[in-house]
């Protein structure tokens, strides 16, 4: 019979693991990976939270771009056939409208215009850009096609417009421009995260750079602001077509 000597028996023990190394190996690996997991999981919320922050800033600035083309094209288009002469302009909180150029491709040249509304949908709100070609006599914004409705931003969001004119003090901002013989000199629009009731990003604003009606290029202007201050004035006589009549289709 053969025996096992002390040192064979040592040996043994040497070359393997007893049950509870083993479990200790277990519960330090399960921990590591549990760690591992939650890393990962942390990575992929925050991969996601500022993928989702990039794409609404995309969204918005694309959003600027167009609010500031339509801003550099705005026409002072004047309306004298209902009395008193008044600018094609509408501005509110959650509305702006007014006559552009639009760049005459890919689409048709001419005048457009050109509105900006904010639209429920779902429980979402969108801010849409609609346009039409202006015709003339047009006293508002006759609805748009559902080819020229555009949908810039959406999301949790809420609109506002404001409008202010320049002076040599503090900027006064108001929620509508309610002064139809002048134009507002800077629009801002604000977009505010619903959910936390914070701006997504800096306030908009934009400059209205047009300084003179269209009607100041004839000979006997009917209106002209650049004559009066800024300020639209009847004229004396009955006011007849608009400003605008080079536009007429």
């Amino acid at each position: 019979m053969n025996r096992a000597t002390p040192q064979s028996g040592a040996r043994a023990r040497e070359g393997g693991f007893t049950l509870i190394e083993l479990l200790v190996s277990l519960t330090i690996l399960g921990v590591i990976l549990g760690l591992l997991g939650t890393g990962l999981r942390v990575l992929s919320k925050n991969w996601e939270a500022n993928a989702k922050r990039i794409e609404t800033m995309d969204m918005i600035s694309r959003a600027v771009d167009i609010l500031n083309r339509d801003t550099a094209g705005l026409q002072r288009v004047v309306d004298v056939t209902r009395g008193a002469p008044r600018y094609l302009f509408t501005g509110t909180a959650n509305q702006l409208s007014f006559v552009t150029l639009d760049p005459p491709y890919p689409t048709a040249a001419g005048p457009y215009f050109v509105s900006y509304s904010v639209a429920a949908n779902g429980p979402t709100l969108e801010l849409i850009r609609a346009r039409a070609l202006y015709q003339h006599d047009l006293q508002a914004f006759p609805g748009a096609t559902p080819a020229n409705r555009v949908r810039l931003v959406q999301g949790p969001f809420r609109y506002q417009f404001s409008y202010a004119k320049k002076a040599a003090g503090e900027t006064v901002w108001r929620d509508a421009w309610t002064d139809q013989s002048r134009l507002p000199d800077l629009i801002r629009l604000q977009i505010i995260d619903s959910r936390q009731n914070t701006a997504v990003s800096l306030p908009m604003i934009v400059a209205v750079a047009a300084d003179a009606e269209l009607g100041c290029l004839v000979e006997k202007p009917e209106v002209c602001s650049p004559k009066s201050g800024g300020a639209l004035k009847a004229q004396a006589g009955p006011a007849k077509g608009t400003s605008a009549s080079k536009y007429k289709k």
